[in-house]
């Protein structure tokens, strides 16, 4: 399974990449998906301090935390990272979810940012994949306009 978001958003690329690597989600959420269960983001932040392939990542939600592991780190343009493990309701459905973050600016103070989350699911929940990619919108939408406000 794989969705794919991009937006424009008024940030000059720096701030933005330093947003990938420490940020808090503030924003009220106009989603009812999180009231139902839906992970909300609240912060992702790089644990280990500094970033850089093998380096920690770790995204925290309302009811959990996963733990990544990052696999390509180029800065300003271009993050990814793999989950290693997580408390979140998905652990039970997906093998494996990659992350990856493109980064181009659009003038001085304006960034395109594409996400891309490719989960490999579990055989026995296959047919939920269009509800997986509904949720996972969500959460791109939702990040993005935490961005886009800071």
């Amino acid at each position: 399974m794989r969705v794919r978001t991009s937006r424009t958003l008024p940030v000059p690329i720096e701030s933005l990449w330093t947003m990938l690597c420490d940020s808090r989600m503030t924003q009220e959420t106009r989603s009812p998906l999180f009231r139902v269960g839906l992970p909300q983001p609240v912060e992702c932040r790089l644990p280990d301090g500094a970033g850089g392939v093998g380096h920690s990542r770790e995204c925290k939600a309302a009811n959990g935390s996963v733990h990544q592991r990052i696999t390509v780190w180029e800065p300003p343009h271009r993050l990814e990272f793999r989950m290693e493990r997580t408390n979140l309701v998905h652990r039970w459905f997906f093998d494996s979810v990659v992350e990856e973050f493109t980064l181009a600016p659009e003038g001085e103070s304006s960034t395109r940012v594409t996400r891309v989350t490719t989960g490999r699911i579990k055989p026995r929940f296959y047919l939920l994949c269009p509800f997986f990619k509904v949720g996972l919108r969500e959460v791109h939408r939702f990040v993005f306009r935490n961005w886009a406000a800071a």
